[in-house]
């Protein structure tokens, strides 16, 4: 069964890898299927697809190595697509270098994304074909077939698969592809024929078993022994024979039907992967895109197309405005589809019931009425039918109002949702503590999985001396002038933290979905989870909530907070969803932008470290180690505010401008965060009237210099494959890995945008990706007190 996460190794991010990995994984899928053949239709098309989608990545490494200077060569590079590769594989060091890449890059916009969504269809191409060989042909031919696959793509990346072959290109193995596949088929064709004999007379073999067991047993029963019995007991047994004959039967045909429908999504899916390149690459070449010169950039820079409608191309109006309705054709869904068809349909209920209760109350929302007209009008269009729910659903985000989704987001923010949010954690997940205090003048939820005396005395102090000074509020504040001695400060314990930032769109907080894996992160890492409640649209606009963000984050680094939480601040793992993305990687923007902590510093650690313009690996199988390389110390000077430890980041919201690109014209759909939600929320976010632009880098941190970006810390980001906001991210992590930053990126299949909350549901994918976060986290906070004990034991041994 393949894979909902996309596996590594993965490209480093830049345009090359991208189109190297591709390349290579192209290649491996054509040898994979050509030594099976066509031994069914769905094979034969999915051959198809990989042939044009072969040549059209064929035809633009070739656009590459034109645009680089290099002379053609028609008869070795129009022969294969791993001998040009070979090619570019040479060149690469030159045309990463900014002066020769950049006229490179300006027309290679527009498709790292698209790469990027390649790359994991091929990997599950790979993988379904690999079943297609063990069903078709038999579990040990597919088997020895696998490994001698195996062997030969490990030879050719220990040998340099890309130097050999271009060394070679002129004589190029041309007997093994004549002849060497051709064998490959026969001899599949010989297994195929072999399994399915094999797989008849097993049928045979086994139905007449338990029909003979059968017999023999109807046989010996003493009320069956007459001759007259006989009959009915041959009857009996041919019945059960045929019975079990049938099942085989049905059940290798089921079998067979998933394998098709498994190769048709994927055919299916380099078709929908052909038609977008042909858009966007035509849009690359024909529009020009105005992108900075060093990058590949996928977001077009704002332009008057953005906001004038005159100016609008007919095909961007026309995706602008299509009906967004649920998938209601196929007949067959995999499981991971049928899961995010699941949440589709939810979201459309709910739009469709709070936009209908919505348009009978008002604005006001009728004082409350709309709350029982919202789920009467649930029950009615659980029954209308997904059609007339995703219609008004469609209707509704279109051109949503903000009373519209504070109350179709706000359904989990209610007092009882968050109160049975607290308590389910507490008795289920074994949460220790989780209050409610304030950090920097900002209300913070704190949750600690493990009992914390520190932090629990600490508490309870800050009641007692909140009762005293007013007995009706409930938060927890610093007093002026309270802090701490220095001698008893010094005997404070040093906790880790991580500063959890939730989602919701600046609309609301996600406290109780995020409860859950914050309490599992928090155990996994023996750390104090810390949630900045930072205020709210529409009352506050941009700059509020990331000022209330850097001021909690600024307490909990020099001190500020200690009163509070009873214990010394160590490392500190920022995390962010969606929104909170935003902020989180805003956060670290605005700490060097403002001068908050020194740069300059900053970046001559990463120098001594040996971190910056440092040769980028294409695996990511070292990227926590790396991630943790870097200095983590959990001592902190009082007083000073340093960058985090980490960034963890899940969909981020890292460009507030309207600017189209790949993903957001082909997530106009998405379940959650669908076009018309975008806009609206970017414009409440950043009014015009904010003094700002919506491309400042403290409102779209997508646009922050090199020279901020290049002090980035470790950076995980996690994207769906099928996010309206992936071009941002893959676009960033591309930036943070030119500059030299232990940046990754990885898509989870079959997920809509911002689906962390979705591992309390049960969902697998979900699950998959807060494994790989607690590993991250677990790797830059827990393995670095493990080398720090080891380093010390090291130097008590040498005193």
């Amino acid at each position: 069964m393949s894979t909902p996460l996309s596996p590594t190794p993965t490209p480093s991010g830049t345009c090359l890898d991208y189109v190297l990995e591709a390349a290579d994984l192209l290649d491996s899928c054509c040898r994979r299927l050509s030594l099976i053949g066509p031994r069914d239709n769905a094979l034969s098309d999915l051959a198809l697809y990989l042939a044009t989608t072969e040549r059209q990545i064929h035809e633009y490494v070739l656009q590459i190595l034109a645009d680089a200077g290099e002379a053609a060569r028609p008869g070795v590079d129009d022969y294969n697509l791993m001998v040009t590769c070979a090619r570019l594989s040479t060149i690469r060091v030159t045309l990463e270098s900014d002066v020769v890449y950049s006229d490179v890059g300006r027309k290679s916009g527009g498709v790292n994304s698209l790469l990027f969504y390649l790359i994991n269809t091929l990997h599950l191409c790979l993988q379904r074909i690999s079943d297609a060989d063990t069903i078709l042909c038999g579990v040990s031919a597919s088997r020895s077939r696998s490994r001698s696959w195996a062997l030969d793509v490990d030879k050719r990346h220990v040998s340099g698969y890309f130097r050999s072959r271009s060394a070679t290109a002129d004589g190029l193995d041309k007997t093994i592809i004549a002849t060497g596949t051709d064998g490959a088929q026969r001899l599949a064709k010989r297994q195929m024929i072999t399994n399915t004999v094999f797989r008849w007379g097993k049928r045979v073999c086994v139905s007449l078993g338990v029909g003979g067991i059968m017999w023999y047993a109807l046989d010996k029963r003493e009320r069956y022994n007459s001759e007259g019995n006989r009959k009915n007991i041959a009857k009996t047994a041919g019945k059960i024979v045929g019975g079990v004959f049938l099942r085989s039967v049905l059940a290798r045909r089921y079998e067979v039907w998933r394998l098709r429908h498994r190769l048709s999504e994927s055919t299916q899916s380099l078709a929908m992967w052909q038609q977008k390149w042909i858009i966007i690459s035509s849009v690359v070449s024909t529009n020009k895109l105005r992108k900075n010169i060093s990058y590949n950039q996928l977001i077009a820079q704002p332009s008057a197309e953005d906001h004038n409608e005159e100016s609008k191309a007919s095909s961007r109006r026309l995706l602008e405005a299509l009906p967004l309705r649920s998938n209601k054709g196929a007949f067959w869904y995999s499981q991971g589809a049928l899961r995010l068809l699941l949440v589709r349909r939810v979201m459309d209920l709910v739009y469709a019931s709070v936009g209908t209760a919505m348009d009978m109350t008002g604005p006001n929302g009728a004082y409350g009425l709309w709350v029982p007209l919202a789920g009467m009008f649930a029950s009615y269009y659980a029954v209308a039918g997904p059609d007339v729910t995703s219609t008004k659903a469609a209707h509704m985000v279109a051109s949503p109002s903000m009373d519209f989704v504070k109350r179709a987001w706000g359904m989990v923010t209610i007092p009882p949702i968050r109160w049975l949010s607290t308590e389910a954690a507490r008795l289920f997940k074994g949460i220790a503590i989780i209050e409610r205090v304030t950090i920097g003048g900002v209300g913070c939820l704190v949750i600690s999985h493990a009992p914390n005396p520190c932090l629990e005395a600490a508490i309870k102090r800050g009641r007692r001396q909140q009762n005293r000074k007013d007995r009706h509020l409930s938060d927890i504040t610093e007093e002026p002038g309270s802090n701490l001695k220095s001698s008893s400060r010094d005997d404070l314990e040093i906790n880790d933290v991580i500063f959890h930032i939730t989602g919701g769109g600046w609309f609301i907080h996600t406290t109780a979905t995020d409860i859950p894996f914050l309490s599992e992160w928090s155990a996994s890492t023996n750390s104090v989870v810390v949630v900045p409640e930072y205020d709210l649209l529409p009352e506050h606009h941009f700059p509020v909530a990331l000022n209330q963000v850097t001021d909690a984050y600024k307490a909990l680094c020099d001190g500020g907070a200690e009163n509070v939480l009873g214990f010394r601040t160590g490392r500190i793992a920022v995390t962010g969803e969606s929104a909170g993305g935003n902020l989180a990687t805003a956060l670290t923007v605005k700490l060097c932008y403002d001068g908050i902590v020194d740069v300059e510093k900053e970046r001559n650690k990463i120098i001594d470290e040996g971190k910056v313009m440092v040769k980028r690996q294409s695996s990511s199988e070292n990227f926590f180690n790396r991630a943790r390389s870097r200095d983590n110390s959990r001592t902190r000077e009082r007083g000073t505010v340093t960058l985090p430890n980490c960034l963890m980041l899940s969909c981020p919201a890292l460009n507030m401008c309207h600017s189209m690109s790949p993903s957001r014209i082909m997530g106009t759909g998405d379940p959650v965060l669908p076009s018309g939600l975008i806009q609206m929320i970017s414009d409440q976010y950043v009014p015009e009237g904010c003094g700002i632009g919506k491309d400042h880098p403290l409102a779209s941190p997508y646009f922050a210099s090199d020279e901020i970006l290049s002090c980035f810390p470790s950076t995980l980001l996690w994207v769906s494959a099928a996010d309206p906001l992936l071009d941002d991210a893959v676009d960033f992590n591309t930036r943070l890995r030119r500059m030299g930053v232990n940046s990754s990126i990885h898509a989870a299949q079959h997920m809509p945008h911002a689906f962390w909350g979705l591992s309390n549901a049960g969902f697998p994918e979900a699950v998959k990706v807060m494994k790989s976060c607690n590993m991250f986290l677990c790797d830059v906070i827990v393995g670095n007190e493990e080398e720090e004990e080891k380093e010390k034991e090291k130097g008590d041994a040498k005193v």
